[in-house]
Order: structure tokens, then sequence, then C-alpha cells
């Protein structure tokens, strides 16, 4: 599977599969390297990683990239 297949996936299965590969005993560089990414690439669309578990963040796809000023 490539990294654009899982995102095809709707978010459960997406989180379903990355965990069952960990509790295969993959490691996440392992999981990424089979899916032809990075970690920073995962944590762009949304993916990271707490206590060897992926997590999906509440609101994919919205990254403040600096702080802005308001007013």
């Amino acid at each position: 599977m490539t990294i654009d297949e899982l995102l095809e996936l709707d978010d459960d299965a997406q989180i379903e599969f990355l965990n069952g590969q960990l509790d295969e005993g993959k490691t996440v560089d392992e999981i990424c390297t089979d899916l032809s990414t990075t970690r920073m690439d995962m944590a762009r669309v949304g993916f990271f990683v707490v206590k060897n578990r992926f997590m999906l963040k509440p609101t994919r796809g919205y990254a403040r990239t600096k702080p802005t000023k308001l007013g």
C-alpha cells in the first residue's frame, strides 16, 4: 500500500491499518518506508504517534506555519 492508497480509506480504516501494522511488530519507520513516505510527510497529512500508537490530528489539513498578527 502507498500513502495515496491509505489516504483513500476513511479515517477509522486508516488508523486501524496503521496500528495493525504496529501490532504485527513493525516500527513506525518501517511502516513509513513501506508506504514510501516519511514521518514528516505523515505529520503533514494528519498522523502522529503517541506511545507507539498512530493517532489523527483532530482538524486534519489545518496547520499554522507561523504566528499571525491579529488586528
